[in-house]
């Protein structure tokens, strides 16, 4: 099933700056031109599934049904979506930063440009990176921006330029269409990305991200959205102990071989860096000391997109829900 844009619009302040013009030679990716990520928390995927909105999108799109969160707690798992290795030091919740590179240091040479969206987020006057550790009144959690933690990115205020607030910035940037950014990440805040609530208070958030790309049909083409979640209800003893099995299901009209389908190849959070490598051609992120490996050199990208030149289930095992 394609997609549906009948859904609920949801108010938020409109943005003053729009994002510089990109490259005229921008980047032509195998799969999608532009990749959008948006993460919620701390749900486990039946949970999510037994809620109709949520539902709803797995009927428009291709769900991951074996797709599963790295580790405990939160943030080494927004780590791995962006670095190949669960970085230096980055095992808790607590404020850490790594040496280590990213996505980031492989977009900027290549001409992919990004953005990240913060729900809550306050920047420097500057546009520089600011550290706080958590917002009280607006529910912004730095450990849920893995931006932050590279000291790369962190000490740089034209890459901390790119972190953004959501509420200012995200309906702005979609409607620039073919010139939104390449690369976009989403964090809402703790309440409207279930942390503090339940996939229930987020459906209206989520519904507005949506809708609000979905509306945009310049923005759309050949774009791909990722739906999932950091990691499961570890909290919950029924589910202590699981295999971190999350709700994670991709859109796009021009991206995905399959609607209301299931794809059954084991993922986690680094296929969404080999996939991101692999589309646009990219270098492997490179360990600190250049000794090791990192998870992106033999991990499996996404099996089921649209441009592959292979025929659906083909090389992944994957069946329909129809």
């Amino acid at each position: 099933m394609k997609f549906s844009t009948s859904l609920i619009a949801f108010g938020m302040a409109a943005a003053t700056a729009a994002m510089p013009q990109p490259r005229v030679d921008k980047p032509v990716g195998k799969w999608f031109d532009r990749y959008v990520v948006i993460v919620f928390e701390n749900n486990n995927k039946d949970v999510t599934f037994g809620h109709p909105y949520w539902y709803n999108l797995t009927e428009m799109g291709m769900v991951l049904g074996d797709f599963h969160g790295t580790t405990h707690p939160s943030q080494p798992n927004y780590i791995t979506m962006i670095s190949n290795t669960i970085a230096g030091g980055v095992f808790d919740d607590a404020d850490h930063n790594t040496t280590q590179m990213s996505l980031i240091d492989l977009f900027e040479p290549a001409g992919i440009t990004w953005r990240a969206y913060m729900e809550g987020y306050t920047p420097l006057s500057n546009g520089g990176c600011n550290p706080i550790s958590e917002d009280d009144e607006t529910l912004y959690v730095r450990k849920h921006n893995p931006f932050m933690s590279f000291d790369n990115i962190r000490n740089n205020t034209k890459r901390c330029r790119n972190i953004v607030n959501a509420e200012q910035h995200f309906e702005n940037d979609v409607a620039l269409g073919a010139d939104a950014p390449m690369y976009m990440f989403i964090t809402p805040n703790l309440d409207n990305d279930a942390h503090n609530t339940n996939v229930s208070y987020a459906a209206p958030a989520l519904q507005h991200y949506v809708d609000t790309m979905l509306n945009n049909a310049d923005f759309m083409k050949n774009t791909m959205i990722l739906i999932t979640f950091d990691e499961n209800d570890i909290y919950s003893p029924k589910y202590f102990g699981t295999d971190n099995n999350i709700y994670s299901v991709l859109l796009g009209n021009d991206t995905i071989q399959c609607y209301n389908c299931n794809d059954q190849q084991y993922y986690n959070h680094f296929s969404q860096v080999v996939t991101i490598e692999q589309n646009w051609g990219l270098d492997y992120i490179p360990q600190p000391d250049g000794s090791e490996e990192g998870w992106d050199q033999w991990w499996l990208p996404f099996g089921l997109l649209r441009n592959d030149g292979q025929d659906i289930c083909a090389s992944s095992p994957c069946d329909f829900f129809n």
